[in-house]
């Protein structure tokens, strides 16, 4: 990859990262009071304004139930709450979607800027940790597999976490909690700065 579009793409990077960073920080902010004492329970239809906001027609794309094409508009989708015993199976649900999907996010970013093959153990870690989202959310790594070195602060993907859960459900304990994801999304950042002044002392040089 050319320099000039080595730093772009690690300025882009850090953006993206910091985007994730944030709405991982307001997702769990809003919902903060409810998983931790089951109080303010989300209203999922407060946000059914929000979509009425759009560009496409749906209705061109109805189907029945019986998958036959109609010209009738979708009927509004009816979500509830769901009700939980505790804050650890609370924490699970509300959690676990948006931590998996800055994992994945930052993961195939690193993967179409041509960034994923690097050795560097924090980055084999992302992708591993991609695999297993995509995984239903539990590793899959057979004994015979090779796998780069793959670590962030004491936590190393190997085959012995074989059959074991990325995240939480609730009732198991998972590898990684959210402040896990946070850290290793602000340390892959810091990781491409650092990248960006490599790059521009070569430039400069």
């Amino acid at each position: 990859m050319p320099k000039s579009k080595s730093r772009d793409a690690c300025e882009l990077g850090i953006a993206f990262i910091d985007a994730q960073l944030l709405t991982l920080y307001t997702h769990a902010s809003l919902l903060a009071d409810w998983i931790e004492k089951g109080e303010k329970t989300p209203d999922p239809s407060a946000a059914q304004r929000l979509f009425t906001v759009k560009r496409a027609h749906p209705e061109r794309h109805a189907h029945s139930e019986d998958g036959t094409p109609t010209k009738s508009a979708p009927p509004a989708l009816s979500l509830s709450w769901p009700e939980f015993g505790d804050a650890s199976q609370r924490m699970a649900f509300a959690l676990r979607v948006p931590n998996t999907n800055a994992i994945i996010a930052v993961a195939d970013f690193f993967e179409v800027h041509q960034m994923s093959s690097s050795r560097t153990p924090e980055v084999q870690f992302l992708m591993r940790l991609r695999d297993a989202a995509l995984n239903d959310n539990t590793f899959r790594i057979s004994t015979d597999e090779y796998l780069p070195h793959a670590a962030y602060g004491g936590l190393i993907v190997d085959e012995k976490l074989n059959g074991t859960l990325l995240l939480g459900d609730g009732v198991k304990p998972g590898f990684m909690e959210l402040g896990d994801t946070v850290g290793l999304l602000r340390y892959l950042a810091n990781l491409l700065r650092s990248m960006q002044t490599v790059i521009s002392a070569g430039d400069a040089g």
